[in-house]
């Protein structure tokens, strides 16, 4: 009677999870991003589903491992280690079948502003597995950290001669613990309503169309992994159920879903594996033998398949490029990304792409789906620990064996569901099409208020001549209600034409918002990189505009109002080449390196500060990018340039060596235009005060503008239409 009240609580506080899961969808759903302050009641839940964990894990694990015994110690954590080398094998086998899911197809990168490679943090992770101050560890939530302590205190405590008192205490405050998990899983209905509310009312679908191709085949590899493989594998070597198995694993597996976070679910693991045991074994509850109470904490720092199964994304990052990977590629990657597994995939996955030169900026396409995926490695990371735990404890207690009735069948069945998920998802991406539109989206910016009298030249020949007079600049400009300004037509984001030929850019913003300050007309005259000096100097524009880098060598020749924003110079080169290009250091004095540069003077520059690089002007600087010159290593540039030419063109990026060196940039006029530098000085500090530089620097150089999207879909504004 005692092991079925155990278990039998386990149904219906599933169903109400289920319940409170499933309303927080509908209503996120019906009501939207209303919705969206929900988030604040669910994450006060999870912190008190965390308030238990460091606490329980601490007292569990000494007064578990602190009544074992040496040899019973060895023998459980080599069976541990045996499990987890099968499991890793597993993890291995999964992300090569599943790369077969993907079929041929072209695809291209997605840009991001991320322009340096990660590399993989081992002194953090060193930091988290090795607690050199133990409280530190505790504050900063360092798992691995924590149970390594108590790994080492209680292999002491076993020993420690009159210990009794201490592990007796020990554990009355572990099954207190226990106490008030239990009370914090009943409120789980409540309080995962208010997370997947405040989730299904915030999260956009069209940002996932992309991704599905990704979604498709982790969500087929986890699930495959959760209810197929990790369960046929300890129904195949104990004397326990599937049904049985995924039963107990239900609780632990709806709260990691909600919550996103493994570590919370320790405690249910824990006690689940127990009951299971029990349940299947009549075991008694007071036996000293080891158990989950030590094995799960024990398991949990090392990589658990569904962290593995993250690297699938390699894979698909290599099939959304264009670029087909080997079976031995492949191979490669579930190998690296199994070793990788101790760190954080955001180190490890752009190390990786790094390896397998595919573009950085498909680390965006990893982090975008990151509430789902995470959920769904979760999922894998409750039946990893369930799974081991169960076959460690079964084989402590001799009564692990294979049970031949039920290999076959399940090897087959297992084979079988694979197979046909692997051939029902290719065939699904097979009729799909993946399209990278971010250029397209960035050429259809447009000057968010534009001035109305604007006048935008196709050639400076078409030009009347402007009268000469006696007059400053600014008085004449006011008198006569026209300003000429000079612009360079390639020098995004600053000046360009969009996908409808409209002169847009940051630049051509400010000068609108100049021109109607003063009431005056904009007549935009077209101008390159050598004429915009004379063209200032015959009178012919009044200013130039075009992210002009302000260099000493300019300020000789003309007169530069204050800068507006400051720029810093990169090296533009093609994706797997971006390690060379770390450092300013890493190619200085050296003749065989080739570059190009925007600007004479960025060209100047960069010999004087390098030595005698071979650098020469690339004009326009498409004539590298569309691959006509290739003997040009890489493009130094602004990097806000250098980033605009990424989206137009994602298999190279941007590069900013170290040290960075960074340039003011500036309007131009002519030197002897005292008056109207003043003037646009002074004008230059109101646009900075009231925010307009701030405002434009998101819409144009961080692309806000081309993430500007209507309000979430939602069924009380787009069905209803009750808000409207």
């Amino acid at each position: 009677m005692k092991r079925s009240q155990t278990i039998q609580p386990t149904g219906t506080a599933g169903q109400r999870i289920m319940i409170g899961l499933g309303a927080g969808v509908l209503l996120g759903l019906f009501f939207g991003e209303a919705l969206a302050g929900l988030e604040v009641f669910g994450q006060a839940y999870v912190g008190l589903l965390q308030m238990t964990v460091l606490p329980y894990l601490v007292v569990s694990i000494v007064a578990k491992v602190g009544r074992l015994k040496v040899a019973q110690t060895k023998e459980l954590g080599l069976a541990a280690f045996a499990v987890l080398i099968l499991f890793v094998v597993l993890g291995i086998s999964l992300i090569v079948c599943f790369a077969g899911l993907l079929p041929p197809t072209e695809g291209a990168a997605f840009f991001s502003s991320a322009s340096e490679p990660a590399s993989v943090g081992w002194q953090s992770l060193l930091t988290q597995f090795i607690p050199t101050n133990v409280f530190h560890s505790l504050a900063e939530g360092y798992v691995p950290g924590i149970v390594v302590f108590c790994l080492f205190f209680g292999g002491a405590m076993m020993l420690t001669p009159d210990k009794e008192s201490l592990l007796d205490l020990l554990e009355i405050c572990s099954a207190g613990l226990s106490h008030v998990n239990r009370f914090l899983v009943k409120l789980a209905p409540i309080g995962l309503f208010a997370l997947t509310a405040a989730a299904a009312g915030t999260l956009r679908f069209e940002e996932l169309v992309r991704l599905q191709a990704y979604l498709i085949m982790y969500a087929m590899a986890s699930i495959v992994t959760a209810y197929v493989v990790l369960p046929a594998i300890v129904c195949n070597l104990t004397s326990i159920r599937y049904r049985d198995f995924v039963h107990a694993i239900q609780e632990p597996v709806l709260i990691a879903i909600a919550t996103g976070k493994l570590v919370v679910t320790l405690p249910l693991i824990i006690e689940k594996c127990d009951g299971l045991l029990m349940q299947n074994a009549g075991r008694d509850q007071s036996s000293p033998d080891a158990t989950a109470s030590v094995l799960v904490p024990l398991a949990y720092p090392f990589p658990h398949l569904g962290k593995m199964l993250t690297f699938t994304f390699i894979v698909f990052a290599a099939w959304y490029s264009g670029k087909e990977l080997s079976f031995l590629e492949t191979l490669q990657v579930a190998t690296l990304g199994a070793i990788f597994s101790f760190a954080s995939p955001l180190v490890t996955i752009p190390y990786l792409l790094d390896q397998f030169q595919l573009p950085q900026d498909l680390m965006s396409l990893f982090v975008l789906p990151g509430f789902i995926t995470m959920r769904l490695g979760d999922v894998v990371g409750v039946v990893h620990l369930m799974a081991l735990s169960t076959i460690v404890s079964e084989y402590s207690r001799r009564s692990l064996c294979v049970r031949w009735n039920r290999l076959m069948p399940s090897l087959a069945g297992g084979l079988i569901c694979i197979a046909a998920m692997i051939a029902g998802g290719r065939l699904y991406l097979t009729s799909t099409t993946l399209r990278y539109d971010l250029d397209q989206q960035f050429l259809a910016l447009e000057i968010q208020s534009p001035h109305e009298n604007v006048i935008v030249h196709a050639a400076a020949d078409e030009l009347p001549e402007q009268e000469r007079s006696q007059r400053s600049t600014l008085e004449r400009i006011i008198e006569s209600g026209t300003c000429r300004v000079g612009f360079l037509p390639d020098a995004m984001p600053y000046c360009f034409f969009n996908s409808r030929q409209h002169l847009v850019g940051l630049d051509v913003e400010l000068m609108h918002r100049l021109a109607k300050r003063l009431e005056i007309r904009l007549e935009f005259v077209p101008c390159s990189h050598e004429t915009f000096l004379q063209r200032l100097a015959s009178n012919e524009i009044d200013i130039a505009i075009g992210g002009v880098l302000l260099l000493p060598e300019r300020l000789a020749k003309v007169g530069l109002t204050q800068p507006y924003r400051t720029a810093t110079l990169a090296v533009v080169t093609q994706d797997h080449r971006r390690g060379e290009f770390g450092s300013w250091e890493n190619f200085k004095n050296d003749p065989e390196v080739h570059l190009g540069a925007n600007h004479i003077d960025v060209a100047k520059s960069i010999k004087r500060n390098l030595g005698p690089l071979r650098v020469e002007v690339i004009e326009p600087p498409k004539q590298y990018f569309t691959g006509d010159r290739p003997e040009i290593d890489g493009m130094v540039m602004a990097a806000e340039i250098g980033a605009v030419w990424n989206i137009l063109y994602p298999n190279h990026t941007v590069v900013i060596p170290t040290p960075r060196i960074r340039r003011p940039v500036s309007f131009v006029v002519r030197s002897e235009d005292r008056a109207w530098l003043k003037f646009l000085d002074r004008w230059i500090d109101f646009e900075r005060l009231d925010g307009s530089l701030d405002q434009l620097e998101i819409y144009w150089i961080q692309g806000g503008g081309t993430k500007t999207k209507p309000p979430r879909w939602s069924v009380i504004d787009d069905v209803l239409g009750w808000t409207n």
